[in-house]
């Protein structure tokens, strides 16, 4: 009787328990539902309750296929780092099966607004960035899934290429670079790229104030490396870029046009005036400013350079020569010269050749005072013990009238040959770096 009384006050204290444990079950109160919970609330609890971000969203054995179309927006160019940036809109668009759901049982609801670090998303990257180990090179925004698990995802990016310049015909040149953008660590046997159909390239483009974005073509490549037996495709954008160039008319092509003509002029000063070399020494100075200036808005390039350049500095090669004329020139004009000039180079500078030159005007000085000194010695008596030698006698005194005129003749004729072999030489200079 004992023990039958025990386990019935045993009996009895378990049943009391379990009934005050269930009267505070009942007295809690029952969780409610948030006030403002929605459709999209329970759809997105339900779709990333186990969503795994990092898993790509489909079995190890079938393929993600990825649209993307790059949509341009603008372009800059940097010549000194040979660096392009672009900066524009990335549509990209894959199907996920962790994201599929029945309209019906939520409302109706068709399509649901996901941020962009709750989802899978493929690790599409560009290839030939210039950012180093900066990968990230797109902005921050909502990725928009459908129920039937397609996903878009239209994100504003900004990417930094290098690019093969080639600037010989600058500042007319046009300008060639690429964007190559694939999976990083997918193969194409996980992720397979295709170009979206619909949209344009340049539809949305900013005008550059600088740069017109001239065509762009878009391919789809498959590379086999020869680590790996799988294929990576990738998809290449060429875009092409012509310089705009009317302000460089201005800046550049006007000042060499002058710099030709100031070159040329001082052939045409007097043989004897010193302004030759402050004029050429005017011109040498605005060359040397203008190659500083290439200097600072060029890359220092191994080839390719500019032909503008290269004509700047044959021009200042040239006017340096220009100088070294100059002063001979003026040395033969100035100069006191005991001995006359020889008679071949006077006869054929007073003949056709110093017509031809322009020098009418100084041959006709050295006649009047060739003639002048002839009609002088006519008047003066022939001193004791002259012995006459025909022509002789009229020769010597007429050579001693104008023999400082016959080299300033010769002088004239030298910038006259002179300026005929630069005008050769600049429209050669011309032909050659043509743009």
């Amino acid at each position: 009787m004992t023990r039958l009384a025990g386990a019935v006050c045993w009996a009895a204290a378990v049943l009391a328990l379990a009934a005050a444990r269930a009267d505070a079950e009942a007295a809690r109160p029952a969780p409610k539902q948030p006030w403002n919970a929605t459709w999209t609330d329970k759809l997105k609890r339900d779709l990333l309750r186990n969503y795994d971000k990092f898993a790509r969203p489909a079995a190890h054995n079938t393929t993600t296929t990825v649209s993307l179309r790059i949509t341009f927006r603008h372009i800059e160019m940097d010549e000194l780092k040979s660096i392009m940036t672009v900066h524009g809109w990335v549509k990209m668009g894959w199907t996920d099966e962790k994201l599929k759901w029945n309209e019906s049982e939520y409302g109706g609801l068709s399509m649901l607004h996901i941020a962009d670090h709750e989802i899978w998303q493929p690790d599409i990257v560009l290839y030939n960035s210039a950012m180093g180990s900066t990968v990230d090179h797109y902005g921050n925004t909502h990725c928009i899934a459908y129920s039937s698990g397609s996903v878009l995802w239209v994100p504003p990016a900004q990417f930094l290429v290098f690019c093969d310049l080639n600037l010989r015909l600058w500042p007319f040149d046009t300008q060639a670079c690429y964007l190559r953008l694939g999976s990083w660590t997918y193969d194409g046997n996980a992720i397979d790229l295709q170009i979206d159909d619909l949209g344009s390239e340049i539809e949305l483009m900013e005008e550059n104030s600088e740069w017109e974005l001239v065509d762009v073509e878009e391919s789809v490549n498959l590379k086999m490396y020869d680590c790996c037996t799988e294929p990576y495709p990738d998809i290449i954008y060429n875009v092409t870029l012509r310089r705009r160039s009317p302000s460089y008319n201005a800046l550049i092509i006007t000042p060499a046009s002058v710099i030709v003509l100031m070159t040329l002029a001082n052939f045409w000063l007097p043989p004897q005036a010193g302004e030759k070399i402050l004029l050429g020494g005017c011109t040498a100075i605005i060359i040397c400013i203008f190659l500083l200036y290439f200097s600072q808005k060029l890359p220092a390039m191994a080839s390719h350079t500019p032909l503008v350049v290269l004509f700047y500095s044959s021009s200042l090669y040239l006017v340096c020569l220009s100088l070294v004329v100059s002063v001979v020139v003026i040395n033969l004009s100035r100069s006191r010269h005991a001995a006359p000039l020889p008679w071949v180079v006077k006869n054929v500078l007073t003949g056709w050749l110093g017509r031809a030159l322009g020098l009418g005007h100084i041959i006709a000085q050295v006649h009047h005072v060739m003639m002048s000194g002839h009609a002088e010695e006519m008047r003066e008596p022939q001193p004791a013990g002259f012995e006459e030698h025909g022509d002789d006698r009229q020769m010597i005194p007429r050579e001693k009238a104008g023999c400082q005129h016959d080299w300033v003749l010769l002088a004239a004729a030298v910038d006259r040959l002179a300026f005929l072999v630069y005008c050769l030489v600049f429209v050669v200079l011309a032909i050659v770096y043509a743009v």
